[in-house]
């Protein structure tokens, strides 16, 4: 009985011996994150719709307190983030300060929102400041196709370059083209570049202000919609030849105004000399009583056609079925030669229509 009441209090003592060494477990450190800065897309870009996937990136937030940081991004398209699109979580910190994340495709453009934050060692922090991008339309557009001048053709050291409006599949704001002109065939260099002429009816045309260089000229076209984006690839490139200006593109770059406004027409100039009262006057039609400044458009139009080798009626014939209306009767020999206008004839010199020299001629005289 005494043996046992001793080993129970021996008992007793070891416990509570135990009970004195138990000691409690140290409190967790504390974690702090900080909030990542968005880098890109900036706010407020432009993001064409064929350059997904768009990437975002922040720069890194700070961790104390713990390791392994890791980052949610979010796209909305509202600030408020009640209508998020899509979600990266989890995406693991990134080296040289930032971390960056893919996004998947996005269907349709418009505007989207987005932020990022950080998380660490069980805790998250804040999402950072919300950053906005235009995602331009899924809008796409054909190269525009080269009407001229085209290659192999001589042309005049300030031509008209026209080319068919682009082609587009889905809805699109305003449409301009750019120009370029180079004298080699990477233009690597350019000789003139016009970047935002507007989109004519059916056919976008540009006339450069100035005398381009004699010689090889390699000449493209794109159209592009700065509402959403979207550029189409650049035309075929069309290799031409600047020459001199011809006797009636002189006279019609004296006088402020194009020959030829639309369609080129063929044939290489050289073929006809230009006589007398040619130069720049106005002229008394004395049986109307009419000033008028001469020679005239449709003048010049008529010699130049002369001067590539058209016959005159073929001249007349080409002009009526190309865009350029003209009044022009031809009365050939050997009773006349001429050209009758309005107020004058075009008359062949000595009735040498092939090859020959043309003078104008006020009628009346």
């Amino acid at each position: 009985m005494i043996l046992a009441r001793a080993r129970a209090v021996w008992l007793v003592g070891v416990l509570a011996l135990l009970a004195g060494c138990t000691k409690s477990s140290p409190s967790q450190p504390s974690v702090t994150v900080g909030v990542p800065l968005p880098q890109q897309p900036s706010n407020g870009s432009q993001v064409p719709f064929a350059s997904q996937p768009v990437t975002l990136t922040v720069q890194n937030a700070t961790l104390v307190g713990a390791t392994g940081t890791t980052y949610r991004f979010e796209v909305a398209t509202d600030t408020a983030f009640a209508a998020i699109v899509q979600t990266k979580d989890n995406i693991a910190e990134g080296s040289g300060g930032q971390t960056s994340v893919k996004l998947d495709q996005i269907a349709k453009g418009g505007d989207y929102y987005w932020h990022a934050r950080a998380a660490g060692g069980g805790a998250s922090g804040q999402f950072g400041v919300v950053y906005k991008f235009t995602l331009g339309s899924s809008l796409t557009i054909n190269a525009p196709v080269p009407l001229g001048p085209l290659n192999g053709t001589q042309n005049s050291p300030r031509p008209t370059f026209r080319v068919s409006n682009a082609a587009r599949q889905g809805s699109s704001g305003a449409i301009t083209y750019k120009f370029e002109l180079s004298k080699d065939s990477t233009f690597s260099t350019t000789v003139l570049s016009a970047p935002s002429i507007p989109e004519g009816v059916n056919e976008t045309d540009f006339t450069p202000p100035s005398d381009l260089p004699l010689g090889p000229l390699y000449w493209r076209a794109t159209a592009s919609d700065a509402t959403n984006a979207v550029s189409s690839p650049t035309s075929d490139a069309q290799n031409v030849t600047i020459i001199a200006y011809s006797q009636a593109e002189r006279l019609a770059a004296q006088l402020g105004v194009v020959i030829w406004t639309g369609e080129q027409p063929p044939g290489n100039v050289g073929q006809a000399v230009m006589g007398d009262n040619w130069q720049i006057q106005i002229l008394h039609h004395l049986p109307t009583n009419t000033f008028f400044q001469s020679p005239t458009v449709e003048d010049l139009r008529l010699f130049d056609l002369l001067d590539r080798g058209f016959d005159p009626d073929s001249a007349i014939s080409w002009m009526n079925g190309h865009g350029y209306y003209t009044i022009a009767q031809w009365y050939p020999p050997p009773e006349k030669a001429v050209i009758g206008l309005a107020y004058t004839y075009i008359a062949a010199r000595n009735k040498v229509v092939v090859n020959g020299t043309w003078d104008i001629v006020l009628k009346g005289e």
